[in-house]
């Protein structure tokens, strides 16, 4: 068994007991150990599924490039969500690497939150933004410029710095433009656009956080009963690609989900996130939306920065609070 430092080691924890004695019984515990192979060669090593294969990659990439950049961007690791109560609920904001996952019914603020995002990301670092620009790419409606407009013109009123120069920059960024807008409208198009546009763009332009919305509009409708497998592999192409670029270029990743209904172990329906588990064991961080008539709420589901909890949050003309 090969030695590692305790920053490299992996968290057993986090998976299921076969995968942990599959990694004990191999020696691999730490992020250098398991990516000297592909995951090809290590699913035959360990005698692992394809799934839980690429969750142990996805932990070790993760842990990869904390360590490589935690010395570049020591105090740049967490996005803020333009709401401290969200933000507290996260742990601090939206981390980076991985994949985070917003879902819920429609109308509850899911596109809104992600708006807010795209701002964010822009805000000077002393705000807990990154000082940077947004991929957003559309498969259901058309980018709402009206709605973002309205946010930008309230951002002096939502955001304060008592640096002078900080403020300045606040207000002279030109929001708008940092946003790079794609409407995609099948799954083809989609990996396309996250294999070849995005890498492209990410070479070209401050890009630090990259927001489909929705992941779920173009994998409905697409595909027969027949086709399961198929569908399978492409949501973990995208997926795995998604990480891939994270790890690689130090992004945040947000990707909007629907709700479909499910019966509960006590009787009656629930709304559940869409996909099913081949999407959600490729999601890294999951947070869903409810609305009553009269609040709404955001609730962490799963995170490995903190625990399952809510907290009711409402849309303003300055967006989420």
């Amino acid at each position: 068994m090969n030695s590692s430092s305790a920053d490299d080691d992996l968290d057993l924890s986090i998976f299921d007991p076969y995968t942990q004695a599959a990694l004990i019984r191999g020696g691999f515990l730490s992020s250098t150990n398991i990516l000297k192979y592909t995951e090809a060669e290590f699913r035959k090593k360990t005698n692992l599924t394809a799934v839980a294969t690429h969750r142990v990659f996805i932990a070790a990439a993760n842990i990869s490039a904390s360590n490589v950049k935690c010395h570049q961007e020591p105090n740049n690791q967490v996005l803020t969500t333009g709401c401290k109560n969200i933000d507290k609920l996260l742990g601090g904001g939206l981390f980076k690497y991985g994949i985070t996952e917003i879902s819920g019914e429609s109308g509850c603020g899911k596109t809104q939150f992600c708006l807010q995002i795209a701002l964010t990301v822009q805000l000077p670092l002393p705000l807990k933004g990154a000082k940077s620009g947004a991929a957003y790419i559309c498969t259901e409606d058309r980018f709402p410029s009206s709605r973002i407009q309205q946010m930008i013109s309230n951002i002096r009123f939502k955001y304060q710095c008592e640096n002078t120069i900080h403020m300045n920059e606040l207000r002279q960024t030109d929001y708008g433009d940092n946003i790079l807008i794609s409407h995609i409208a099948t799954v083809e198009d989609l990996k396309k656009c996250i294999h070849e546009m995005l890498p492209k763009a990410l070479l070209h332009r401050p890009i630090k956080l990259i927001i489909i919305d929705s992941i779920t509009a173009v994998f409905r409708g697409e595909y027969t009963p027949s086709d399961i497998p198929r569908r399978s592999r492409d949501l973990r192409d995208i997926a795995v690609f998604l990480h891939k670029l994270s790890v690689e270029h130090g992004l945040w990743i947000l990707c909007v989900n629907q709700v479909t209904s499910s019966i509960s172990d006590i009787g009656g329906n629930k709304l559940v996130p869409s996909l099913g588990l081949s999407w959600a064991n490729l999601v890294t961080t999951r947070l869903m939306m409810s609305k009553t008539h009269s609040s709404r709420y955001i609730e962490v589901m799963f995170s490995p920065h903190t625990a399952p909890t809510s907290v009711p949050f409402r849309v303003t003309e300055q967006g989420i609070e």
